[in-house]
């Protein structure tokens, strides 16, 4: 206020006229700087000379190398072990032979070419994985066990109230029991019990309820409440139909 004040009137008028100017778009400024010809191999924006005979540097020249692509190289590793795995089911095919010789041969328990107790060099960091005999330090063998390490090292025993497993007992039917004949009650009892799948009712005829309606309520006078829940809901007073488009030639 105080600003527009200070101006005087023919000031003031044309900074009112200024102000009513509607606001330009700055996006035509950005995408559109001039009217652009089609065809021809002119830049969108406008180079300066200095741009034009200016030298890029190393870092601008690696960032303008453009980017690999590596969909090719994918391709072919992907057929590559599709090739690879194609060749290994040739040249291994799958028997039952192999596979119980590779069984066996897993089964077979590893054994030492030494014996355990023959006396050999003392350790070495030659043979440290590959040494066929255990080497102990005298400070390990010369330790005394504390009663901690002694409780920890007795195996652990069954519960007081453990029950190993019972022997299997023979179980003996009796010859009556054997030879009864069973009577017409207790094949009924031993017959499954059928359950009726509930959640679906019976097909029955089209024009039929799907639910079973009792002579009662087929027979009944509809209440005055009953019928005006049983209204369906009316549209408002001010609500108007779309309109069909209409088409003219």
């Amino acid at each position: 206020m105080i600003f527009f004040l200070s101006l005087k009137e023919p000031e003031l008028k044309d900074r009112i006229s200024f102000l009513a100017q509607p606001k330009e778009s700055k996006t035509i400024w950005a995408t559109t700087p001039w009217i652009l010809t089609w065809g021809n191999q002119e830049s969108i924006r406008p180079l300066s000379r200095s741009a034009l005979q200016a030298s890029p540097s190393p870092r601008i020249k690696a960032l303008a190398q453009p980017k690999r692509d590596f969909s090719l190289q994918i391709q072919l590793r992907k057929e590559e072990e599709e090739e690879e795995r194609r060749r290994m089911k040739i040249s291994r095919p799958s028997s039952h032979a192999v596979q119980y010789e590779n069984i066996v041969r897993l089964a077979t328990p590893k054994t030492r070419g030494r014996s355990a107790q023959e006396v050999n060099y003392p350790h070495s960091f030659l043979c440290e994985h590959d040494c066929p005999i255990w080497h102990v330090s005298p400070s390990v063998r010369n330790v005394v066990v504390s009663p901690r390490i002694l409780q920890l090292a007795n195996p652990k025993t069954n519960h007081p109230n453990f029950t190993s497993n019972r022997q299997n007992v023979q179980t003996f039917i009796s010859y009556a029991a054997q030879t009864a004949k069973m009577t017409s009650r207790l094949e009924q009892l031993s017959l499954p019990k059928l359950r009726k799948n509930r959640h679906f009712y019976n097909p029955g005829r089209p024009e039929s309820p799907i639910r079973t309606v009792s002579r009662g309520a087929r027979n009944a006078t509809a209440s005055a409440r009953i019928q005006a829940l049983s209204t369906p809901k009316a549209l408002s007073k001010d609500y108007i139909p779309p309109r069909e488009p209409t088409w003219q030639p």
